[in-house]
């Protein structure tokens, strides 16, 4: 398959390294530093800071989006409704698929006329620098239609692109997907950024698990979810991921725009009754707002 990878962030750069193994792939970044760094070394993947491999997929820039078999989105929730306007230029039956933590997205794709899929990514990455990408903990890419997408057509692309050793799979519910997801990323990305602690914090200080249980409580009741089934998602996540580092605390850390309001911020507006999730909410904004401030001096 001809496939095009839009974002050369971790999740991006992980997708990449994988499956230009079987399949002609276009990666399309944002700078042209990081073109030039990929054209010249490469993607190179790490497998818990081991080196695994290097694959040279072609390279170009988002603005030269062209035709693929199927284009997979792995930019964050900022950057969408730009590249929504980018993608209404390239054929309308190009299937495209969307990898983004939150669901705050879901309204500015619905624009597109193309065949649009959603999914979540369940593995842990982390890109060292422009063309290293670091594997930190494997599990799956699961796919589900959205709007217009074709469910047939979703099955035979998870078929084609489906590896045993990067699993992809195709759920039957788009909404439950992302709800699952969204519960994760609303307990653990936030409490992470705000405490400046790695994953497992959220589990074994008594303090913050108090906080992160009664968060999940009030997320899992905006969604209209199972909050037992829901607290065991986040316990798992936490658990699994317990070294890592959030990617809303390393936003933080690096001074740059967080997924806030597609993950908290989608909860305060779809219920505004939610005070802890509010609090968390605004807590990040502040939190960012003090960063740039500080990046300014």
């Amino acid at each position: 398959m001809n496939i095009g990878i839009v974002g050369g962030g971790s999740i991006g750069l992980l997708l990449c390294s994988y499956i230009s193994e079987k399949h002609d792939v276009t990666l399309y970044v944002r700078r042209d530093d990081q073109k030039n760094a990929l054209l010249e070394h490469g993607v190179q993947l790490y497998e818990q800071s081991a080196f695994k491999r290097n694959v040279r997929p072609h390279i170009s820039l988002i603005e030269h989006i062209t035709t693929h078999d199927c284009l997979f989105i792995c930019v964050k929730q900022p950057e969408i409704l730009h590249l929504v306007q980018l993608l209404s230029s390239v054929p309308s039956n190009m299937p495209i698929i969307f990898l983004q933590n939150g669901m705050g997205h879901i309204e500015s794709i619905k624009q597109l006329t193309h065949p649009t899929y959603v999914g979540v990514v369940e593995h842990g990455a982390s890109r060292m620098n422009d063309v290293r990408v670091n594997h930190l903990g494997k599990g799956k890419m699961v796919l589900a239609t959205l709007f217009n997408g074709d469910k047939e057509k979703a099955q035979q692309l998870v078929d084609n692109i489906h590896q045993p050793t990067f699993p992809f799979q195709l759920a039957n519910d788009w909404q439950t997907l992302l709800a699952n997801k969204l519960i994760v990323n609303a307990v653990i990305n936030p409490l992470t950024a705000l405490f400046d602690v790695p994953n497992g914090d959220i589990l074994e200080n008594p303090h913050i698990h108090s906080i992160a249980r009664r968060l999940c409580e009030e997320v899992s009741g905006a969604l209209q979810l199972n909050i037992e089934h829901s607290w065991d998602l986040v316990c798992m996540i936490a658990n699994n991921t317990k070294h890592n580092t959030s990617s809303m605390r390393a936003d933080v850390l690096a001074n740059r725009e967080t997924e806030i309001e597609a993950m908290n911020g989608y909860i305060a507006k779809i219920d505004p009754t939610r005070h802890l999730n509010y609090w968390i909410y605004i807590s990040i904004l502040a939190l960012t707002e003090r960063g740039r401030n500080y990046d300014a001096r």
